[in-house]
């Protein structure tokens, strides 16, 4: 087993534990004759399912990495694991009769501050480890994100949280669709 393998299994293991978080949510609310569905929770679980995806895919990046430290290790996991606290929270554990727009409102704080993480988070510290230094444009729409997730906690308006939502989206798929792996 190489370093990286190695790695990859922690890696693997929190970002399996958060899809099968979100998957879970969506099997229960299918399941579930809850009436009052919230939009926003639903795009934010579609955009923690698709970034988590997309992190796995970016892995690629550091399958040459041959010796890690445990502060580069802790790194490497630091945003899996905000991601999978947000898949947590994206569903109530018992879906049945639960009002999710209320819901929504209980945890979208909790939520926006860890979006913000995130994406500070990737910025930061995750994108330069991976590529070797600050992508200019990747870095600026990092930021932006982090910050417009600042403002959705402060304004707490719907129609905002919902165009920052579509905003993370099409970065996490511009992200996603711009690289391939292999060869």
């Amino acid at each position: 087993m190489s370093v990286m393998e190695f790695v990859l299994v922690a890696h693997a293991i929190i970002v399996g534990l958060a899809v099968a978080e979100i998957l879970r949510g969506f099997s229960e609310l299918f399941r579930s004759r809850n009436k009052n569905v919230s939009y926003r929770l639903i795009l934010i679980a579609v955009w923690t399912l698709l970034l988590l995806l997309q992190l796995w895919w970016a892995v690629w990046h550091v399958s040459d990495h041959e010796v890690w430290s445990f502060a580069e290790f802790l790194l490497f996991l630091l945003p899996v694991g905000v991601l999978y606290v947000i898949a947590r929270l994206c569903f109530p554990a018992e879906l049945t009769d639960v009002d999710l727009e209320a819901y929504y409102a209980g945890v979208a704080e909790k939520i926006w501050w860890l979006v913000a993480a995130t994406y500070a988070s990737f910025a930061f510290l995750l994108a330069p480890f991976i590529y070797g230094g600050i992508r200019p444009a990747v870095f600026a729409s990092q930021i932006a994100i982090a910050v417009l997730a600042l403002i959705a906690i402060r304004l707490k308006s719907p129609s905002f949280q919902v165009v920052v939502i579509l905003v993370m989206l099409g970065q996490v798929l511009w992200r996603g669709f711009a690289y391939s792996i292999g060869g």
